[in-house]
């Protein structure tokens, strides 16, 4: 039992970490009070991306090369980020993210249970690429 404990807790020292030390996740109240009306620039799958989130609730994305942006829903739910691209007049379906702030690097990062998007935040509408 003891050599199945030790062996465990080998393997969980070993893998990877999506929190390392100085990072925080975010609650609603502070998702909401970061994301609304202001812009987010960031990398996803390789891609520059941007997105805006009004007070409303709409939200628009963007990544670099798109002719316009992609319209979809956003919110605060059980301290996560909420959004559904099924369009504005459709049922939504919506798919929730961590947001986990670095303070010591200054970054914030959307993440879920494969991936780990980084991202700033920038003051109001900002989806352009100029």
């Amino acid at each position: 039992m003891l050599r199945k404990t030790v062996v465990a807790a080998a393997l969980a020292a070993a893998l990877p970490s999506y929190v390392s030390a100085g990072e925080v996740t975010l609650s609603n109240a502070e998702i909401s009070k970061l994301l609304t009306g202001n812009s987010v620039q960031g990398l996803h799958h390789e891609k520059h991306t941007r997105q805006y989130f009004s007070k409303s609730g709409l939200t628009l994305w963007i990544q670099q090369g798109d002719v316009r942006p992609s319209e979809g829903r956003w919110k605060a739910e059980n301290d996560s980020y909420c959004s559904s691209w099924t369009g504005l007049w459709n049922e939504e379906s919506w798919s929730c993210y961590a947001i986990m702030h670095d303070e010591k690097q200054g970054l914030y990062y959307f993440t879920g249970e494969d991936f780990r998007v980084p991202f700033i935040v920038k003051d109001g509408h900002s989806i352009s690429f100029d």
